[in-house]
Formats: structure tokens, sequence, C-alpha cells
């Protein structure tokens, strides 16, 4: 029994003539009678009998007519289901990424990648960086969003860098400047990341080649907390210009010199390809980096 015959047989029980359901199927009059006589000899049903130059269903077509119903609904909402899958509306998204990300960026994007998909079910689990990598050996996430440097296959991974700026509080001096070098900062309370972050080290190497007395007066893990820090005071700092951008809307910030890098990366799984989803929202989280 084929999806055809019942389609037409439905159109024959809904329509009632052949030439009707031709017209509805875009086929020719003795295609349909020689599709409904197969399903008759198929099922060993009596389905129409002809009384005054009409076709009637039979009592055993109308109790048919009940499950070819089903059948074919069932049928259609498959045809829906994998319409939405194959364009994304549909399906589990689960991405994991470092803390920074995902307080704030990371969920508005996800959330603007759902509106237009309904069915989305989405999944944001944080872990540091490194944890982060290895949870993407478990297969267990469509994508990852860590920090850089890591140790992870370069083939899966997309490498996004910016060039940091510098934060300092409203009304500070240093705000009147159009570019902020080390030798300008020289020992004035600064607020980092810890000493073993990149960007501490690039930082370190920065006042040094100055010659200029770096004035540490804090540190801490993450670039929003550093944001908060300085918004309350306790000096100046460095920050990314686009994954920290909400915790700085009562900051000035201005172009440092030596360019001190941030980069993050995308990570696809290794094992198994992406699915079209994950690519498609890898895709759309870059426009938005």
């Amino acid at each position: 029994m084929r999806i055809r015959q019942l389609e037409c047989f439905r159109t024959l029980m809904i329509h009632g003539t052949m030439t009707r359901a031709a017209e509805l199927l875009s086929i020719s009059q003795p295609a349909i009678s020689s599709t409904i006589a197969n399903l008759e000899h198929e099922t060993g049903l009596k389905l129409f009998v002809r009384k005054g130059g009409r076709l009637q269903p039979t009592p055993e077509a109308r109790l048919f007519f009940v499950e070819a119903e089903r059948a074919l609904e069932a049928v259609e909402k498959t045809n829906r289901v994998a319409k939405e899958i194959r364009t994304g509306k549909r399906g589990h998204l689960a991405i994991a990424a470092y803390a920074s990300i995902s307080i704030n960026l990371l969920p508005r994007v996800m959330a603007g990648f759902a509106k237009e998909r309904p069915g989305l079910e989405l999944k944001i689990i944080t872990r540091n960086s490194q944890s982060v990598r290895e949870l993407m050996n478990t297969q267990q996430f469509d994508l990852a969003i860590a920090e850089l440097p890591l140790d992870y296959p370069t083939s899966s991974m997309e490498v996004i860098s910016y060039e940091c700026q510098c934060m300092v509080p409203l009304g500070h001096p240093l705000a009147q400047l159009e570019v902020i070098t080390p030798s300008d900062l020289d020992g004035v309370p600064f607020v980092s990341l810890f000493k073993g972050d990149p960007i501490y080290q690039q930082l370190a190497m920065a006042f040094s080649a100055h010659g200029s007395a770096w004035n540490v007066v804090a540190e801490t893990e993450f670039f929003s907390t550093a944001c908060e820090l300085v918004y309350a005071g306790m000096g100046v700092g460095i920050v990314d210009p686009v994954v920290s951008r909400p915790f700085t809307k009562n900051l000035v910030l201005k172009p440092f010199s030596p360019a001190i890098r941030y980069e993050i990366a995308l990570l696809l799984p290794t094992q198994e390809e992406p699915s079209q989803l994950a690519r498609e929202f890898a895709h759309f989280l870059k426009q938005h980096l």
C-alpha cells in the first residue's frame, strides 16, 4: 500500500467524482481509476460501487477512510517536522561556554536565534575555558566557546580576535586622551586579570617595554568583575570591546597602544559532523561577535 493510493482514495471520498479528484491531484482520470482498483486489490476491500452513473463509497470504504485519514495526517506531520528540522526551526541546541560570554551576550544571541524557530530547545552550560574544551570531548554539546590559548584541533576551531580597550571611570583625566599607552598609566591604580591570564602577560610586557610602573591594585578572573571595580573607582583597566560591552555602559573606553589581543574560539565537535542547526547558529553568533 502506497501513500499515493491513500491520497487518491481520500480525495475521491471527499469530493465524490473521478473527474474532480483527477483535477485536484493533477493526474488523469484513468490514473485515478487504476490507483483505486489497485488499492482495492491490495486491501481485499470493495471501496466504491457505481449507482445511477455515480460512485458511492461502501460501508467498508467509510471505515477504511478513518484509518487512511489518520495515516496520511501522520505522514504529513512527519514531512512538516522534517522540513522544520531541515530549516532549523525545530531541534536541540546545546552550547558550552565560558562565564563572561554566558552571562550576557550568549543568552541574547541565542534568544535572537530562537525567535524565528519556535520549536527549538536551548541549553547553555557554563564552565571555565579549559573545562569547556573537555566537555566537547564528551560530544554532549553542539558548539562551545572558549578563551585562548587552548589545546584543541585547529581544524575544528575558528578563532575570533579583538584588540582590547582601556576603560576608565567617567570624568577621569585619562578620558581626554585619544589613545592611552603604558606611559600614560605609569603608577596609575590598575585593575587586572589574574597573573596566569594571557592578558596579564601581554600587559606586563607592554609596561616593561615602556619602562612604566604597572600599579596593579586588584586582580580578578573575569572582565565583568574588572568593569565593576573600575566603575567603583578602584582604578583603570583593560577590557575586550565586544563580549564585555554590556558591562562598560558607565565607563569610558579608549584605544590602547600597544595592541593587547583577546582571543576566543568557536569549537565544533571533533568526532562527529556538526548538525546543520549548529552550523547555522555558529554563523549567526559570528555576526554578533
